[in-house]
This record gives C-alpha cells, sequence and structure tokens, in this order.
C-alpha cells in the first residue's frame, strides 16, 4: 500500500530539487540533481572530507567543494572544522528529509 502525498508537500519537494539545479547550472557546476543526491547520501550516512567525497564520485576536489557550497548555501548540508582545518560535511535535517522524499 503506497502512501500518499500532500499536493503542496510535492510542490515544496519539486521546487527544491530545481532550485538545486538551478544553483549548480548559474554557479556553472554542471552537476546533475543524481549527482547531488549521491554527496547527500554519502553525507547522510557519516560526515566526510570534500577530498574523501571526491574520491567515492571519481571528480575533482575543486567541482566536490563548489558542490558542497552551493548545497551549505541551501541549508542540505553543514560542516565542522577539525584543529588540522579540515572540513567535514555532514547533511542537515533538511538534506535528510530531501534525500529520505527523493528515494521514495
Amino acid at each position: 500500500m503506497s502512501k500518499s502525498v500532500h499536493p503542496e508537500t510535492a510542490i515544496s519537494h519539486i521546487y527544491t530539487i530545481f532550485r538545486w539545479v538551478s544553483m549548480a547550472s548559474a554557479d556553472g557546476l554542471g552537476v546533475s540533481a543524481p549527482g547531488w543526491l549521491r554527496l547527500l547520501y554519502y553525507l547522510v550516512r557519516s560526515p566526510r572530507t570534500p577530498t574523501e567525497l571526491a574520491n567515492l564520485e571519481k571528480k575533482h576536489l575543486s567541482e566536490v567543494s563548489r558542490t558542497l557550497r552551493s548545497m551549505r548555501n541551501s541549508g542540505l548540508v553543514e560542516y565542522t572544522e577539525t584543529g588540522s582545518r579540515e572540513r567535514y560535511y555532514r547533511a542537515t535535517e533538511e538534506g535528510y528529509v530531501l534525500l529520505r522524499r527523493s528515494l521514495r
């Protein structure tokens, strides 16, 4: 039995994904929504550095860093810095909710 989704929730979800893709295009990232969702998936599971994410995705570090900056500006991820200036990113609650909705 499938759950029905309230129309306003569906519209909000679609708008968020549209905003994501639009921001990526405007930033010249060329990152697709599935690419963002994969990064979000990794970050929901555990905090990771941009280098770790770049290695997992086989992408340039600069591309992953720009994508993470856009995701942070969208409120989907946040980071903490360690003493060695290494940033560990993790998904925010909004990022987690968006990923969960996207995987339904």
